[in-house]
């Protein structure tokens, strides 16, 4: 279902534009809260959580970068699965991608409240948060649906306000971090907080590391760099632009990020860590350690940066969640007016205010900054499965397509897809039983849409013709969450399957997923034009 007489997205958004549009989508409020967390549950070796989480974000980034490059599309993952494995797995990529990007503006805005209570200059900023339970108050959620409201209104007015806010506020949000990297350097570390001897630096092994990757923010930071593949359709060249925007912006971020958390862990006065990293306990941890050296004007440009930092990214993840679902009403699995664009300002705005009003209910659901941002990332990790399965199926399906064309090709790319695919499974292991029972709770409305408009719609199409092209995402959906429910279950004192046959479980699961996804599940009818056939 499409529509028609519509006016199309403008083809006016420069490399650099699109490189900031990742930028300002992956330096949110990880860096503002992330790294003390990451710190208390790794120690030093925190450093590596930012190294697997760049690794993860390339590769994944990579294999959209050669599909979406020849298939530019405001419906990003979902559109790929579309084309190569058909209508339901596109959808359900879709809504799962969807939910891990609406779901972060809430996060910004939460960090935004976090920062600001430590303010002394008024008991409202002190009475939104609770540092006991790491929660907002009801004055706290309050203030963060005011924000929330703020970044739906700078997508609300048109692309072109977006883009020029986006620029400046990235640019900004820039110095803020590299500042305090600067101040904290001059102000001296401590180099014994790095241990010297590996047990020192890595004092809960692998284990802690793979486990702060998901739960302390670093996939959800990292989650910014498909950003700019939901504004491909708006951009002149996208086979040279996406590969400069997409990698350029991780690239950026993640030389910030692990300065960011080395100046951390080296600030941290060493008779605070005496007991063990899980003695840190800061309520707005760059400001306390610039406070300790005595850098009051320097804690004024974090509190700003505070601000700028999450509100910028909040906004950009209001666009890229409205892209998103503007493309799937287009599919006809969403109301037809989610997929309407304004007239004049060329932007899909009842999409937007949608996405505002879903993003506030994640606010009354998940009330602290740590707590939603374990659930987003598991989600985000789900959406990452199809990227190099509907990479290599589109090799397959549309082979005499890309004859002659001048596109980005991924080197290896059969080693990479099920290396990639085993990494993510591990990650989503290690993100314990029962993240990935919250995640199938999420992603139930969405079948509610799916089948409701698949009735109204395609009434004599056969359920098992749309169910195969997505068997291999729900096969491995329900694969990994019994593997994580037997062998790595928080709620269990033991675990029924020891971590070596979780580890080989799981490398059965990946193998078996990408072969089966990727040459036997794909959707054999051939590629027809840009647009979804009804």
């Amino acid at each position: 279902m499409t529509h028609e007489h519509q006016p199309a997205f403008k083809k006016n958004i420069s490399t650099f534009s699109l490189t900031m549009t990742g930028v300002t989508a992956i330096i949110g409020s990880g860096w503002l809260l992330g790294t003390q967390k990451i710190a208390i549950i790794a120690g030093p070796a925190s450093l590596l959580a930012w190294v697997v989480g760049a690794v993860v974000a390339l590769l994944v980034g990579l294999f959209y970068i050669e599909i979406g490059s020849t298939h530019p599309s405001s419906g990003g993952i979902g559109y790929y699965s579309h084309l190569t494995h058909g209508r339901f797995c596109g959808f359900l990529t879709s809504w799962i991608n969807w939910l891990s990007i609406v779901a972060v503006p809430p996060i910004e805005a939460q960090g935004i409240v976090q920062y600001l209570s430590q303010l002394q200059l008024s008991p409202f900023f002190v009475n939104c948060y609770n540092l006991q339970t790491h929660n907002l108050t009801p004055t706290g959620i309050a203030f963060a649906l005011v924000l929330m409201l703020f970044f739906m209104f700078i997508n609300y007015w048109s692309v072109k306000i977006f883009i020029r806010f986006n620029n400046f506020f990235t640019i900004l949000k820039m110095i803020v971090p590299i500042m305090t990297i600067i101040a904290l350097a001059y102000a001296g570390l401590h180099p014994q907080n790095f241990g010297k001897s590996v047990q020192e630096f890595m004092p809960f092994g692998w284990k802690s590391i793979l486990t702060s990757v998901v739960a302390c923010g670093v996939v959800m930071s990292f989650n910014g760099f498909q950003s700019p593949l939901t504004f491909s359709e708006e951009v002149k060249s996208p086979k040279r632009q996406l590969p400069i925007a997409v990698i350029g912006s991780i690239l950026i971020a993640f030389v910030i990020y692990m300065l960011l958390q080395a100046v951390f862990i080296g600030s941290v006065n060493p008779t605070a860590i005496i007991n063990g990293w899980q003695s840190v306990n800061f309520r707005s941890p760059y400001v306390d350690l610039l406070l300790l050296v005595n850098m009051h004007l320097m804690v004024i440009t974090v509190y700003i940066g505070s601000v700028i930092s999450p509100s910028a990214c909040g906004a950009a993840f209001i666009a890229s969640s409205s892209r998103i679902m503007h493309s799937l009403s287009n599919e006809g699995h969403l109301p037809n007016f989610l997929g309407i664009l304004n007239e004049k300002y060329r932007n899909p705005r009842h999409a937007i205010v949608s996405c505002a009003i879903v993003g506030t209910l994640f606010l009354f659901l998940f009330k602290g900054w740590y707590t939603l941002v374990a659930v987003i990332s598991v989600l985000h990790l789900f959406s990452y499965v199809p990227a190099p399965i509907i990479t290599i199926a589109n090799r397959i399906k549309n082979r005499e397509l890309h004859k002659g064309q001048e596109a980005f090709v991924l080197p290896f790319a059969h080693i990479i897809a099920p290396f990639l695919l085993f990494v993510i499974s591990l990650l989503i292991f290690y993100a314990a039983w029962p993240l990935a029972d919250e995640m199938a709770l999420l992603i139930i409305p969405g079948l509610a849409f799916f089948f409701y408009y698949e009735y109204k719609y395609r009434q004599a199409t056969t359920f098992w013709h749309v169910f195969k092209g997505a068997s291999w995402l729900i096969i491995y959906i329900i694969g990994i969450s019994l593997i994580t429910f037997f062998g790595n279950n928080s709620l269990h004192a033991t675990n029924f399957i020891s971590t070596t046959d979780s580890m080989i479980l799981l490398a059965v699961l990946s193998l078996g997923t990408y072969i089966y996804g990727a040459f036997y599940a794909l959707d054999h009818v051939p590629y027809v034009s840009p647009e979804y056939a009804n």
